[in-house]
């Protein structure tokens, strides 16, 4: 009897143990789902509280034209099922996260805390309060979530949404035109920005995402730059690589980023469909002023890819340095020993537009990481909210570098120079035509602008420094000089005294109130 009753509670503690701690499953059959295998590390009793997996990251398919490109692994997006209550270790293979994102919703994502449950290089562990959990290499943007945002972009003033050609598998790849419709494009400067070529760097699309809803906003800035800018913008380059989870291909393998010089039967229907955009909009040489080609990438740091003096122009690589400066200048989140340089080369967009526009298109690559800023493990890590301020500051950038006509920043070129010398050369960065050298103590540059609104504004002036890899601190930059208040609308007349030696170039004026 006694036997009897042993046996029955073994069999009632099995079951309950059973129920509590069901079989863990893995699944990725979902749209950017992406994972190769998970193992047990023992799998002698797969319901006990504590798991440890190995998981291996899906590679990339074969590519088929750059035959000798291994394949990537970065990316994976799974759902664990079974999992309530318990402790689940993972040690990543064949990828690289410093920090993952899980999420119990698909839908809000939080980060593995880096100090606390990243325990080990590329290995969480955490206990899970709820039976099921996604888990993904960087928060995911999907074609789905794309296509939500479409769907409320279509009605914001300025917006028009239209294909420029389908993907290999038939995907539309969509584009936003944003501008005032209303006023001719003759005269507008015109700003091309494409991202997610490589489908994991999603944190570009945030980025991108924060930069679109900043130029399609009621303020008076985004109102004035849909106004005087036409802004051509293809969040996804390559739908069909998100949408199957790959790494940094599109769907049959070939990385895009570095096919556009390549013959016409290996060049991929979406590069055929970029090309096919470009030289229709920039027909008879009406080239574009700017293209952004917005990436992420696996250093812990913002940079641009500089293109070289040495394979561009002297003129061009100032131009790259100056639009830099302005990302960087008052940017706590891009230091400005941050850059990256490349020699300029045709296998890749900016050496198409280098090859068919030299100096009248500028075109770089904008990274942003994964994890945190600055090289700074404890300082500020990846989120979305910085993402999207970060757009916003880059299309700040662009404004002020084209020189944008706009209601809320506006930058004023030096009129006249006093006892100064006229500066045009290569070897200082600068923004706008020309800066002044004072000859004398007492020498003034005198600043004037038609039709400022009334408002109080911060004056800034640009401090003009030599053209560095990596800026000194306190040149190059945006820096506060005075506080000004217009009356009413009129001109803007204002003056700075300098000292022998002193430059001056243009002032920005940020709209206060």
């Amino acid at each position: 009897m006694k036997r009897t009753a042993s046996i029955f509670l073994t069999l009632t503690l099995i079951l309950i143990s059973t129920s509590l701690f069901s079989q863990v499953k893995f699944f990725s059959d979902f749209e950017c789902g992406r994972l190769g295998k998970a193992e047990l590390t023992d799998s002698s009793n797969i319901f006990r509280p504590n798991l440890e997996y190995l998981i291996t990251s899906a590679k990339d398919p074969d590519n088929p034209v750059d035959t000798l490109l291994e394949p990537s692994s970065r990316w994976f997006y799974f759902l664990m099922t079974g999992v309530k209550g318990r402790t689940i270790t993972m040690k990543f293979i064949d990828t690289d996260p410093w920090a993952p994102f899980y999420s119990y919703d698909n839908k809000e994502w939080i980060r593995f805390d880096p100090k606390t449950e990243m325990v080990a290089r590329f290995t969480a562990k955490k206990k899970y309060d709820r039976d099921s959990v996604w888990v993904a290499y960087c928060i995911p943007y999907t074609n789905a979530h794309l296509e939500e945002m479409m769907d409320e972009w279509q009605y914001r003033d300025g917006v028009k949404i239209y294909s420029i050609g389908k993907s290999y598998q038939g995907r539309d790849m969509k584009m936003l035109t944003i501008t005032n419709h209303m006023i001719p494009d003759k005269g507008k400067k015109r700003i091309y920005i494409h991202g997610r070529v490589h489908p994991s760097e999603t944190p570009t699309s945030w980025c991108l995402e924060g930069l679109i809803e900043e130029l399609i906003s009621s303020t008076p800035y985004a109102r004035s730059l849909r106004d005087n800018a036409v802004f051509y913008i293809l969040p996804f380059s390559n739908p069909d690589g998100v949408a199957l989870g790959h790494s940094r291909c599109d769907a049959i393998g070939v990385n895009m980023e570095i096919n556009y010089d390549r013959p016409d039967s290996l060049t991929r229907p979406e590069v055929k469909n970029i090309k096919n955009f470009v030289n229709t909009t920039t027909y008879g040489g009406n080239y574009l002023d700017m293209f952004l080609n917005f990436h992420s990438q696996i250093a812990h740091h913002m940079t641009y890819w500089v293109h070289t003096e040495e394979s561009t122009s002297p003129l061009y690589f100032k131009k790259e340095q100056t639009f830099t400066s302005l990302t960087i200048a008052d940017n706590p989140l891009f230091a400005s020993d941050m850059l990256s340089f490349s020699n300029m080369a045709p296998r890749y967009i900016e050496g198409y537009f280098w090859n068919n526009a030299k100096e009248n298109t500028l075109a770089l690559t904008h990274e942003t990481p994964y994890s945190y800023y600055n090289r700074d493990k404890d300082g500020e890590v990846v989120t979305i909210g910085n993402l999207k301020w970060m757009g916003k500051k880059t299309l700040w950038a662009v404004s002020d570098f084209l020189g944008i006509s706009n209601a809320e920043r506006i930058v004023v070129e030096p009129h006249k120079g006093s006892h100064c010398q006229k500066a045009e050369d290569l070897d200082h960065i600068y923004t706008g035509e020309c800066y002044y050298i004072a000859e004398k103590d007492g020498a003034r540059v005198s600043y004037k602008h038609k039709n400022l609104p009334a408002g109080t504004y911060g004056i800034y002036r640009w401090m003009v420094g030599e053209k560095h890899l990596a800026n000194p601190e306190g040149e190059n930059c945006w820096e506060k000089f005075a506080t000004y208040t217009q009356d009413s609308e009129g001109t803007f007349n204002f003056a700075i005294q300098l000292n022998e030696g002193q430059k001056a170039a243009s002032v920005l004026l940020i709209k206060e109130d």
